[in-house]
């Protein structure tokens, strides 16, 4: 081993030894510069249902269904006719023999009998594919806003442990320089501990600039309110679906709680009715008309009844087309339940792998120091036994790097997981129709993951 007994390279010793250890701790709580407090996920998504213009546009898309099926129970208005026979023209003598006449008639449509009731029932079956799919677009900014958060989480978290790293890096150049001028080290130690520097320092521009760019995304659902240096809270914990199985209302049955398959129904539903509409229109512009007749200081009745006589079937290719569309909309059912099925065997089996998977890398829970979490650990612990061993001269330089380099890539490795898994959480709420804005609004705070910077 190599012992080297100077002041500056104790001081060395000193200054390199403080700096590690308050930049291992560091590392732990790191978190980007923000002019305004992180959001969390709770926050972010009772945001998006409040102000995010697309649930406004879907839920007026709800309003104007609405509105059609108001208008397809409207009962018709009469039509109300005056007319004058055998009137005198200006400047000529009436006919002799001719009597003046007067009729007033009243007509009343009469095809509402026959046609109202599928009008309707369509116009309903139209709604609720409408709300479904309203619903369905809810879900999706939802996720979109889910990931985007998660996004700017792991950004962040990258752009901590690069900071560190080059710090570390920073305090290694200083030690290995003062090594150097002591002539206690090869100058090429020194060169290879600041190329190792200036490449970190350029992985460092590179993580900022992904975090700009998660940012941006992210604040399409904050809203014009969000700040440039929009920052989020850094769960570290593992999200389970029992946080939110009071929010479940119809289990994990897909066929009940999916929108997509609720909209598919609706509209086998919607274009059933569609038949019996397209039926209705064989015989058109049926009326009942009755009135009163004024001649010869006589008042009569007047009565009758207009029907059209289908001589030619003019709704042919309307009912055909309607039967199609019908037959294309059960097609698409079938589809869309197979989908359903299979997106939440998967998402299960997805999140079960990854809780798995983020539980074993953490480890069990130590009662006395707190939550902890093994990977990590383990990953400050061999950075510092490496540098412990370069000190003393038992490892070369290499290795103390590769251990700096392990640290930070299992540090970013184990919070991508950790997001990864709870997007897998959402995705199961997803598959099994839960509300992902509420039930993830509505989460206790006892159960909201938390923050790094909060410990």
């Amino acid at each position: 081993m190599l012992f080297v007994h100077s002041r500056g390279l104790a001081r060395a010793h000193l200054v390199l030894l403080f700096t590690l250890m308050g930049t291992a701790a560091a590392g732990q709580t790191a978190q980007p510069a923000s002019s305004q407090p992180p959001i969390s996920l709770p926050e972010l998504l009772a945001r998006v249902a409040r102000e995010y213009p697309r649930i406004a546009a879907s839920n007026a898309r709800i309003v104007a269904a609405a509105g059609a099926r108001r208008a397809a129970g409207v009962l018709p208005n009469p039509v109300v006719s005056i007319g004058i026979e055998n009137a005198r023209l200006p400047g000529h003598e009436p006919a002799a023999g001719v009597d003046h006449e007067t009729m007033a008639t009243a007509t009343l449509p009469l095809e509402f009998l026959f046609q109202r009731g599928a009008r309707v029932r369509r116009a309903e079956a139209e709604l609720a594919a409408s709300r479904a799919d309203a619903f369905a677009e809810r879900q999706r900014i939802a996720l979109e806003a889910a990931r985007a958060y998660y996004r700017v989480a792991t950004a962040q978290i990258e752009l901590a442990t690069a900071q560190d790293l080059l710090r570390w890096l920073d305090s290694l150049v200083a030690y290995n320089r003062a090594r150097a001028q002591e002539g206690a080290a090869a100058e090429a130690d020194l060169v290879r501990t600041e190329l190792e520097r200036d490449r970190a320092a350029i992985e460092l521009t590179m993580r900022r600039a992904d975090l700009v760019q998660a940012r941006t995304s992210l604040r399409t659902f904050c809203g014009d309110s969000a700040g440039v240096n929009l920052a989020v809270m850094t769960p570290d914990f593992a999200l389970s679906l029992s946080m939110f199985d009071a929010g479940r209302e119809h289990g994990s049955d897909t066929s009940h709680g999916r929108p997509e398959v609720e909209a598919a129904r609706a509209r086998v539903v919607a274009t059933g009715a569609g038949i019996s509409v397209a039926r209705s229109m064989l015989v058109r512009e049926v009326g009942a008309m009755a009135g009163l007749k004024w001649s010869a200081g006589t008042t009569t009745l007047l009565a009758g009844l207009s029907l059209p006589l289908p001589l030619v079937d003019q709704n042919r290719g309307e009912l055909a087309r309607a039967k199609a569309e019908r037959d294309a909309a059960a097609l698409e059912l079938t589809a869309v339940e197979q989908e359903a099925r299979a997106a939440l065997a998967g998402a299960t089996e997805t999140a079960a792998l990854l809780l798995e998977r983020v539980r074993d890398l953490a480890g069990p829970k130590d009662s006395v120091a707190g939550p902890t979490v093994r990977h990590l650990t383990r990953a400050d612990e061999i950075r510092l036994i490496a540098l412990g061993a370069y000190q003393e001269g038992a490892v070369p330089l290499f290795q103390v790097l590769d251990a700096a380099r392990a640290w930070g890539e299992s540090r970013t490795g184990y919070y991508r997981t950790l997001y990864a898994q709870h997007e897998s959480v959402l995705l199961v709420m997803l598959a099994q129709g839960q509300d992902l804005l509420n039930a993830m609004s509505a989460t206790p705070g006892k159960t909201v993951p938390r923050d790094e910077a909060s410990r």
